[in-house]
């Protein structure tokens, strides 16, 4: 998988990013690619469950410890965007994968969330509303 996942990282895999997860007797061959804005709004709404780092007197394993269920909502995260129908399953496989692996996951869905044609299709969509508006006499 390292060979793979290097190629992810490079952008050599092309446009959807493909990869095989197994869990218990189940095999999911699922793909990241350019997520759509539904799954940017679900995305967006677990990456804003994470909490902050508040103290920074503490020490490296004790804030682990404390933020270790924030790792979830990157899992869930990775799983919306495969868009799979299977998310809670899904979710549960990818946090059972080595934190490497869920590095690389999550650098795969960052690199596919470009959010620049979204806010591109607002500003158009907004100043057509203002063509549409009847000057007012």
């Amino acid at each position: 998988m390292e060979k793979r996942v290097s190629n992810i990282i490079l952008g050599i895999a092309g446009s959807e990013d493909r990869f095989a997860l197994k869990w218990g007797w189940f095999t999911f061959h699922l793909k990241i690619k350019p997520i759509s804005t539904r799954q940017l709004i679900k995305i967006s709404g677990e990456i804003c469950q994470i909490r902050d780092f508040e103290d920074e007197n503490i020490t490296y394993f004790q804030a682990l410890m404390e933020h270790a269920k924030d790792a979830e909502f990157i899992s869930r995260a990775i799983a919306i965007a495969t868009g799979t129908r299977f998310v809670r399953i899904v979710t549960r496989a990818i946090s059972k994968l080595p934190n490497k692996d869920q590095n690389t996951l999550f650098k795969i869905l960052i690199k596919n969330s470009d959010a620049e044609v979204f806010f591109w299709n607002m500003a158009l969509a907004k100043k057509m509303n203002i063509l549409k508006k009847k000057p007012e006499q």
